[in-house]
């Protein structure tokens, strides 16, 4: 069951957001308990949910690796590790807007969210009597608990970039974060690595390792791409392995002793955390406590990184207040037909008030509830594989 659980969930994950991804091979490596893939290609439209309007010009994970001890999950920790991840992202232009691809990249979006909450709910459930329910849930939490209790996670060399050159045409930047490793084990009251045999412990200890996290933000900088998001780093004339090395060679190390190659917002930060979380729930003590030991937090800004911050909010609100109006915007210029944009004003304008007035209406409420009942009726035959009217599809 949970095997197949961890494979829908890493199938949904991955496929959102890389682009060369074998279902088949990860499907036999779950099951075998050891998942290794390597260089993986980031989608263009990997980083959608944050709703911004950007693109991936490059995207490149090196290795994932996922250890699974099947048959001794309270016995051996599951282990995580992820290795040379490197992003180069730009924002989109203005005349690259297409309604229709929007309305996909947005859709898909929507069912990922979807299908991801109901994932859990359904395998957990599906075929099995309230009382088998309730056995299978008490006996999948207190496994999913001792596996969070113990996973075992490392991540090195990670590195994202964002490159504009639209924002203030004058002065391209490029703002980016790096980290050099970061790693999390289990530990016991004193901080000592270890298994934790005992779900039912009032706390769970975590420790964990942080390498060289730095934040930087470039002004007047020399980009590896052409700062706009149109095209992708091949049909810019990118070296994938060439900008790969750049990406790498860029990260702050914790053994260096100058920090000249960038202007840091965030100095690198080197040091560990220990992490206590109480399972008990009681209301008289914290949910959480950590103990941070850093070197230093030291935090820069000057003027121009000042001025370019205020130029890419005022990007981003632009596109996204104009993305919401782009459908009625004429294809001529102002000068050529003056009375177009003057339409295309008075209805943008007058639609935003118009769908805000009618969500009030008692026609929109009945038209909510006739597609909540369709939803449901759909929803029920699609689970039951019945099959479905020409007009239901």
């Amino acid at each position: 069951m949970l095997e197949g659980l961890v494979s829908n969930l890493l199938n949904r994950f991955l496929g959102m957001y890389v682009q060369n991804f074998d279902p088949k091979q990860l499907n036999v490596g779950i099951w075998s308990g050891d998942v290794k893939l390597r260089d993986l290609e980031l989608r263009r439209e990997a980083l959608d949910q944050l709703h911004l309007p950007i693109n991936v010009v490059e995207g490149h994970l090196g290795s994932l690796t996922l250890s699974i001890p099947w048959s001794n999950l309270r016995g051996k920790p599951v282990q995580v590790k992820i290795e040379d991840v490197y992003l180069l992202a730009a924002p989109r232009e203005d005349q690259d807007y297409n309604p229709e691809d929007q309305d996909k990249r947005d859709h898909a979006v929507k069912m990922e969210k979807l299908d991801s909450a109901e994932l859990l709910k359904e395998r957990t459930a599906e075929g099995m009597s309230q009382e088998e329910q309730q056995k299978n849930q008490s006996f999948t939490a207190s496994l999913v608990t001792a596996i969070v209790d113990n996973l075992q996670i490392s991540v090195k060399n990670v590195h994202v970039r964002y490159e504009d050159s639209i924002s203030d045409p004058g002065h391209p930047f490029a703002a980016g974060l790096t980290l050099q490793e970061l790693s999390a084990v289990s530990t016991d009251e004193n901080w000592k690595p270890t298994f934790i045999q005992s779900t039912s412990a009032g706390s769970t200890h975590k420790l964990a390792t942080l390498g060289a996290l730095a934040i930087y933000w470039d002004t007047d900088a020399k980009l590896l791409g052409s700062g706009k998001g149109s095209q992708t780093a091949e049909e810019q004339g990118i070296d994938r392995t060439t900008i790969i090395d750049k990406f790498r060679d860029m990260i702050a190390k914790k053994d260096d002793t100058e920090f000249g190659a960038h202007q840091y917002i965030l100095k690198p930060v080197t040091g560990r955390a220990g992490l206590e979380i109480d399972k008990t729930g009681k209301l008289d003590r914290p949910k959480m406590k950590a103990r941070l030991l850093f070197n230093e937090l030291g935090f820069v800004i000057d003027d121009d990184q000042y001025r370019d911050a205020l130029m890419l909010v005022d990007l981003f609100h632009y596109f996204i207040r104009h993305q919401e109006y782009r459908k009625f915007q004429p294809k001529s210029s102002p000068k050529e037909d003056p009375r177009a944009w003057l339409r295309f004003a008075t209805k943008s304008v007058y639609d935003k008030i118009h769908e805000r007035n009618r969500r009030w209406t008692w026609a929109y409420f009945k038209e909510r509830r006739d597609d909540r009942i369709k939803y449901i009726d759909l929803f029920k035959k699609k689970k039951k594989e019945e099959k479905l009217t020409p007009e239901e599809v």
